[in-house]
């Protein structure tokens, strides 16, 4: 619910902002002419068009794992509910030999649209616990106001996922 009103109140803003936008463009033109409308419209547009710093992707969640490192020969997934429309999708990658599982890698996404919020997998865990993977994924939250962000929260999630045969 909380994810739902922060993005009604970001498309509220947005709204207010172009209407505000527009007509402050009509005054323009209204008073001092079209080529100054045009390079107020371009003005704004270049300053509101600037892309917002975003912390860079980290692919494989695992640390300590090289990139060169030889795929698995296993791997399983699971989806994670984040609330309203938005799922996190993890791929748990992993050599299987004779029931013993090393992991090769951990990778998240997160599906689904809801403005003014974003999540960035940081760090993962994975580890054989019986006939099972327990995972640990990192995830940072951030609440945005219009693109500019306002707060973050990093949250984990942990569980079990099936170990597949490599049959």
């Amino acid at each position: 619910m909380q994810n739902m009103l922060w993005s009604a109140l970001n498309v509220g803003l947005f709204i207010g902002l172009v209407y505000i936008f527009f007509r402050a463009a009509k005054l323009v033109k209204q008073h001092i002419g079209w080529l100054a409308a045009v390079l107020f419209v371009v003005g704004l547009t270049i300053i509101a068009g600037r892309p917002a710093n975003s912390l860079p992707g980290n692919d494989n969640l695992l640390p300590g794992i090289p990139k060169d490192a030889p795929l698995g020969n296993a791997s399983t997934q699971k989806l994670v509910s984040l609330g309203s429309t938005n799922d996190l999708n993890l791929l748990a990658e992993y050599h299987q030999q004779n029931g013993l599982v090393r992991p090769r890698g951990l990778y998240a996404t997160v599906s689904g649209f809801w403005l003014g919020h974003s999540w960035q997998p940081v760090t993962g865990l994975l580890e054989q616990r019986g006939s099972q993977l327990y995972y640990t994924a990192v995830l940072t939250h951030r609440w945005n106001l219009l693109g500019v962000p306002v707060f973050s929260q990093t949250t984990d999630f942990n569980g079990f996922m099936p170990i597949k045969s490599n049959i």
